[in-house]
């Protein structure tokens, strides 16, 4: 690669990362939620509300953004999300208050303007690691993941001594300075390029979620995304529940958090070299087994190395989106993305609100059930595989 060409590729990647980064804030509602429960007394399925709003914005965001960034440059959307992120958080940290918090820093800011803004990330990593679709996008879902083991310890230790609300404002306001400045370094990128008048038109929706390959793929992250998402709001407080040692709840929470971050960048990466159905078929059987682990009522080390497996099992799904996107759709990939990427957030919103509902030790063999749906997910895209190698 030419010295100049490299120097583009940073440029991209360092206008796209830190924004998914700032995005990440998402992940220190965890280490917070208990400082506003003691404060403002919010239920605990107000609480899980708030985490689990932000999945469906996010997947609304992603699904129109996907579809623009198919027509837009990608620096365009990038900015609309960072855009609606301040919206969002401005006015929800002005004055607190339950659904209003919910749809605005959860489902607007982090959750909608999130699923542009990742559109758009996506978009610009495509564009500048050309042929490496599960590395570029394994990058830009591992950047937002890294910002749980880095914010939350911040945060947690600003709630403490400043109050959660001021620790919000504080962190929320570095995180959309450093993404606007670092996105204001970003090159300019052209729009995808639009088809000939010979050419055939991009496929709509309707006609993709048609095409086996892909609506087999929001099936396999509506199904192995819950455990993770799971733990990441309720890890901790079912330590406590088992009486487990209090810096327990708080590694098993940090390990939840590695394992997404590891799981995105590491499954991306392995996705282009040893495809996509078999990342995840590990994943999905270490899910499994995680979630019986933390059924059966773990000791310290098993709880941690559970909550460590779930974090992966939730962040190898996000990771390699992209290389399911480009297999099945190559003629559109940023839609396919936002498609697959929203099976991805119904399953991390929903998930936690079924664990939620369902609680206790059986909350986690439910999850475990659900990997196991996916297993069968998989048994029928190896099929159809079988089937096309033999028709070809």
């Amino acid at each position: 690669m030419e010295v100049g060409s490299r120097r583009q590729t940073s440029r991209i990647l360092l206008g796209a990362l830190p924004l998914q980064f700032a995005f990440g804030l998402v992940y220190s509602w965890g280490a917070v939620a208990p400082f506003i429960q003691h404060d403002l007394h919010w239920s605990g399925l107000l609480i899980s509300a708030v985490f689990s709003a932000t999945p469906f914005g996010y997947g609304t965001g992603i699904l129109i953004g996907g579809r623009l960034a198919d027509r837009l440059p990608p620096r365009r959307l990038c900015w609309a999300g960072l855009g609606l992120m301040t919206l969002g958080l401005l006015a929800a940290l002005s004055v607190p208050s339950g659904p209003a918090f919910v749809f605005l820093y959860s489902m607007l800011g982090l959750g909608f303007g999130g699923g542009l803004g990742l559109a758009g990330s996506i978009a610009a990593g495509r564009h500048a690691m050309p042929g490496r679709d599960g590395a570029s996008g394994g990058l830009v879902t591992g950047a937002y993941a890294v910002a749980a083991p880095i914010q939350v310890p911040v945060i947690s230790l600003l709630a403490g001594s400043l109050g959660w609300l001021a620790a919000l404002r504080s962190i929320g306001a570095v995180m959309i300075v450093i993404a606007a400045a670092t996105l204001s370094l970003m090159p300019s990128i052209p729009a995808p390029r639009t088809a000939a008048a010979d050419e055939p038109r991009r496929p709509s929706a309707a006609t993709l979620l048609r095409r086996p390959p892909l609506f087999t793929a929001i099936l396999l992250e509506v199904t192995s995304t819950p455990l993770g998402a799971y733990a990441f709001v309720h890890a901790a407080g079912y330590a406590r529940n088992l009486l487990l040692a209090a810096a327990l709840a708080t590694t098993a929470i940090t390990a939840v958090a590695v394992g997404n971050a590891i799981g995105r960048v590491a499954g991306g990466a392995l996705s282009d070299r040893v495809g996509v159905d078999r990342v995840l078929l590990a994943m999905l059987l270490l899910d499994g087994g995680a979630a019986l682990t933390l059924y059966l009522h773990p000791g310290g080390v098993a709880f941690v190395a559970a909550a460590l497996i779930a974090g992966v099992g939730f962040g190898a799904p996000a990771g390699v989106v992209s290389r399911l996107a480009q297999d099945a759709a190559p003629d559109a990939p940023n839609a396919a993305f936002g498609l697959i990427f929203a099976g991805f957030a119904a399953g991390a919103g929903g998930g936690s609100l079924i664990g939620a509902a369902i609680g206790g030790p059986a909350a986690w063999l439910v999850m475990g059930l659900l990997a196991v749906a996916g297993l069968v997910v998989i048994w029928a895209r190896l099929g159809l595989r079988s089937e096309v190698a033999v028709l070809g």
